[in-house]
């Protein structure tokens, strides 16, 4: 009998095998190698390219014959890069190099040549990197965005499901997991805030700037900062040329917060799924087994999203080193830039799909969160509370006689009358709590319907701010479709300069 290849070294007890999206998220770069930088810069530099020559030719400063030839190429060599077709050659150097190269093949230098007019490579690297990492910025909002959805949704689901709350891994106050994962939600929509202030800050167009110094040539940047969607040009050609590290830092930064957001949630699941908690269930199809224990099913999709939260930190470091001994104008050192974000970019970009994933197909075990909910003294605080509150008490003077009964009650899992009594007797404190009310101040759903502060877990406070969670994600939706349609704009924008200034080249 002829065996079966195995594409791994598990999966027999699993119900469902996960996807091959979730082995090679936690495959990493096991098996799978990481192309050129350049290679991910190819359709950016060729916009760039355009544009620039679009702007040469509307200026004057090239014939417009010239610039149709060449933007008739460049239209060309874009279809070669989207069917994969156009390959780096590494004896040129980068991708700017390979791109002039592959013109002059095609043209000579005497057309070919112009392109660089009123430019360097480090102007346009620079506006090749800001292209690059503003469509980053929408991915990454737009998969926050998903995740968001999928965690409001469960915490819509859940607002009234007891879990207890935790400091210090020890049981602090009873809570409701709906509460939990709304705050996780919120967590997120801050994070989007963060990308969206990459986008106020870096979104300008630093074509034209040259080497750093500015240029003879009468250069419109308010031209090519329309026709590649920046919201105008930057006001100084030293700065985003010296600072080639600060929107990637930025973005790296933004992202390093994300992902420290991410390994929290990832932790708190990885936990509660545990044999020891047993109150959550994460689904085979985002598990991994083991190549020896049979029984395993493990977490490593979370382990991993905790991982990457790690990595991010240390290529910030690496970002903020690079940038910190700049000189003024370009420095190389600044090249390393490109492939420290890229690789940051590149590694989180789908931690979030995939934690919603594990949201959406996890099953809750509610019983089993609702029983954690009447142990350790969980209802200590709410009965201090009520003490304080009906019968006068000094908050203090109240947390002191709770501490007390903690203590004389040892051996059970809340506070006993008997034990309260036999504290205030000590105390020679006489108020009139009854038994009824020191077990009722103690009971899950009593605590939970007793809260009154906005943000709590109470039932009146949940509504309200899901109700705000749900407006704020709606005008992240919208910031989103906004800026995607800004830059479908740029884009026919620039399409249809192109087509105009062939058409005059043919009549030329």
């Amino acid at each position: 009998m002829k065996s079966k290849q195995t594409n791994t070294l598990w999966g027999a007890a699993f119900t469902q095998a996960p996807s091959a999206a979730v082995i090679a998220f936690t495959a990493g770069r096991d098996v799978v190698c990481v192309p050129p930088a350049d290679t991910a810069l190819l359709p950016y530099d060729v916009l760039v390219n355009m544009a620039h020559v679009v702007m040469l030719a509307k200026t004057g400063i090239i014939p417009v014959l010239c610039a149709s030839k060449i933007l008739k190429e460049l239209a060309m060599l874009e279809q070669y890069i989207h069917a994969g077709t156009f390959i780096l050659d590494p004896d040129k150097e980068d991708v700017h190099t390979n791109i002039e190269s592959w013109l002059q093949s095609r043209l000579g230098v005497e057309i070919a040549g112009n392109i660089h007019t009123a430019r360097s490579r480090n102007d346009q690297v620079v506006t090749d990197m800001k292209l690059y990492t503003r469509d980053a910025v929408l991915l990454y909002v737009n998969n926050c965005i998903r995740l968001t959805q999928s965690l409001l949704k469960l915490a819509e689901q859940t607002k009234g499901l007891l879990i207890p709350g935790f400091t210090h891994h020890q049981h602090a106050m009873v809570t409701t997991f709906g509460h939990i994962t709304a705050g996780f939600a919120s967590m997120i929509l801050r994070d989007m805030q963060r990308f969206e202030t990459w986008y106020a800050l870096h979104n300008t167009n630093a074509l034209g700037n040259t080497v750093s110094y500015g240029t003879s040539y009468p250069v419109d940047k308010k031209m090519t900062a329309k026709l590649l969607g920046f919201d105008g040009p930057d006001h100084n050609s030293l700065d985003a040329v010296t600072n080639r590290w600060e929107p990637e830092a930025d973005i790296a930064y933004a992202i390093s917060v994300f992902m420290n957001h991410l390994s929290l949630i990832a932790e708190t699941l990885i936990l509660l799924s545990t044999t020891e908690f047993g109150m959550v269930t994460i689904a085979d199809t985002y598990s991994t087994g083991s190549s020896v224990m049979p029984q395993k099913k493990n977490p490593d999709t979370l382990e991993v999203i905790k991982a990457k939260a790690g990595f991010v930190h240390g290529q910030l470091m690496s970002l903020l080193g690079v940038g910190k001994g700049n000189f003024i104008g370009y420095n190389r050192d600044s090249q390393w830039t490109k492939y420290i974000v890229m690789d940051v970019i590149h590694e989180c970009l789908s931690a979030p799909v995939v934690l919603s994933g594990i949201i959406e197909t996890m099953t809750i075990h509610g019983r089993v969160m609702e029983s954690w909910c009447h142990k350790g003294f969980i209802g200590a605080t709410v009965l201090m509370e009520h003490m304080a509150t009906i019968f006068h008490l000094p908050m203090r003077r109240a947390k002191i006689i709770v501490e007390k009964a903690v203590k004389a009650s040892a051996g059970s899992e809340c506070i006993t009358y008997e034990a309260l009594t036999q504290v205030l007797n000590a105390e020679g404190l006489v108020i009139p709590i009854t038994k009824a009310q020191v077990l009722a101040w103690q009971d899950p759903k009593t605590m939970i319907g007793s809260m009154k502060s906005y943000g709590g877990p109470g039932k009146n406070s949940m509504k309200s701010s899901l109700k705000k969670l749900h407006k704020s994600l709606a005008a992240e939706v919208s910031w989103l479709s906004k800026k995607q349609k800004a830059k479908e704009s740029a884009g026919i924008l620039l399409r249809t300069s192109i087509a105009s200034i062939v058409k005059g080249g043919e009549t030329v």
